[in-house]
């Protein structure tokens, strides 16, 4: 049994009576819900006092006779209409300027993109680089990609679905919004950073050494029901302080050029595909399987028969509905997919080599690395536009500047139409 995400929730932060721990340097949430409960606990326990006190009061001490009270009182009707509107009037007044303020992110905001898709994440960042699975200290399994922040800025989400209606909540920072598809949804946030509860951990740099930062880290959910899977749409948040925040932003886009593409596939597969398309056979009923797939000629498809080769994969991934794949009784699997635009070619090349190391009809070519392609996903020495798809030592591309970007600036807008994350490629 697969216990990466049973281990995730195990690592959700621990329940409490009241909310949990503030870490939004922008929440105006906690105080309006506590000036509710206190108003309804007020309330309580002033018509709770009444009744105990008028059924003792005025009890009934005769059988015979008919109790004769009160029909009308202006004065008293007045003051319980008057007073609960007056303070329902202060409740609409507070949350409307609530809203308006989580409705209304800064002109200096950061920028990330959101894509939801069944059943997982995408964070994209303005220099164009999305989050990457990270690996669970407990099982040393993959886990899905998370969210990563800096402190004290103020942070915009531009939120898409890929399928289905999804939503995110980040209870820490006391938000939450629906990502639609179809359309595209904002919301915003500025954390703070905790010194006490921050962890240390390490990552590389563009020297081929690691740096140490301290990070917070929190809950992000899913809390729109969206399948059968729902509850693997749990990932992390981690906020830095903003110097740290520099030395990962300026390291994310690095992969270890040394890294077999059999192993890049595996990963990506084990965080974005493996819920539907297994590598055993399993579920072929409802998605094909990857087993024994790659080289199949003749395979079945809604555009007729065609030859699982690289050509097929790349378009598949790129372009799910071009060519639907058949099922083995007749039909199709239908068009469930979505697209994978943030894949870069590169990655796509890592998922064809771990396709042919699950096949029997291919043999995948172990001793091929990361740092053997160029941006576009071919093979150095292979293509004429070698030298321009070069990027300095290991094929890795240049890391702009540490500085996060402005979102006011053209490279630190998010892009809505999910093209940031092409300007590699189209620098090759």
């Amino acid at each position: 049994m697969d216990t990466t995400y049973l281990n995730l929730l195990a690592e959700v932060q621990p329940q409490s009576t009241w909310f949990p721990i503030d870490a939004s340097a922008s929440n105006q949430v906690d105080s309006l819900a506590y000036f509710i409960l206190v108003i309804c606990g007020i309330f309580l326990v002033f018509n709770a006092g009444l009744m105990v006190f008028f059924a003792m009061r005025y009890r009934q001490q005769k059988k015979e006779g008919v109790a004769v009270g009160a029909t009308h009182n202006t004065a008293l009707e007045v003051t319980w209409s008057v007073i609960p509107a007056f303070i329902l009037a202060i409740i609409f007044i507070w949350g409307f300027r609530g809203f308006l303020h989580q409705s209304t992110p800064p002109e200096n905001s950061y920028d990330i993109m959101v894509t939801g898709y069944k059943w997982g994440w995408d964070f994209t960042y303005p220099n164009g680089a999305n989050s990457k699975a990270e690996t669970d200290p407990e099982s040393g399994k993959a886990m899905a990609p998370a969210l990563h922040v800096p402190a004290y800025q103020p942070v915009r989400l531009t939120l898409q679905s890929n399928d289905v209606l999804h939503s995110v909540f980040i209870k820490q920072l006391r938000v939450k919004k629906d990502v639609v598809p179809g359309r595209f949804n904002q919301m915003w946030f500025e954390a703070h950073y905790d010194e006490a509860t921050a962890e240390k951990t390490t990552i590389p740099t563009k020297e081929g050494g690691t740096v140490t930062v301290s990070r917070n880290v929190y809950d992000l959910f899913c809390t729109e029901y969206c399948g059968q899977n729902h509850s693997m749409m749990l990932t992390k948040v981690y906020v830095y302080q903003p110097e740290d925040y520099e030395k990962w932003y300026a390291s994310m886009t690095l992969v270890d050029p040394t890294t077999p593409l059999v192993k890049l596939g595996e990963t990506i597969w084990s965080t974005q595909c493996k819920s539907c398309h297994s590598i055993d056979g399993s579920g072929a009923a409802n998605f094909p399987s990857w087993q024994n797939l790659y080289g199949t000629t003749g395979h079945a498809t809604s555009a007729g028969p065609v030859d699982v080769d690289d050509a097929y994969i790349y378009e598949s991934i790129r372009n799910p509905s071009a060519k639907l794949a058949g099922k083995a009784g007749g039909g199709t699997y239908g068009n469930n997919m979505a697209a994978f635009p943030n894949l870069t070619d590169r990655e796509v090349r890592g998922i064809i080599e771990f396709m042919k190391s699950v096949s029997d009809k291919a043999k995948a070519d172990e001793g091929l690395t990361y740092g053997d392609l160029n941006l576009d996903g071919t093979l150095k020495g292979e293509s004429e536009g070698e030298e321009g798809g070069e990027a300095g030592e290991g094929d890795t591309p240049e890391t702009p500047e540490a500085d996060i970007p402005e979102a006011d600036t053209p490279d630190g807008q998010a892009d809505p139409e999910g093209q940031t994350n092409q300007a590699a490629n189209a620098a090759d």
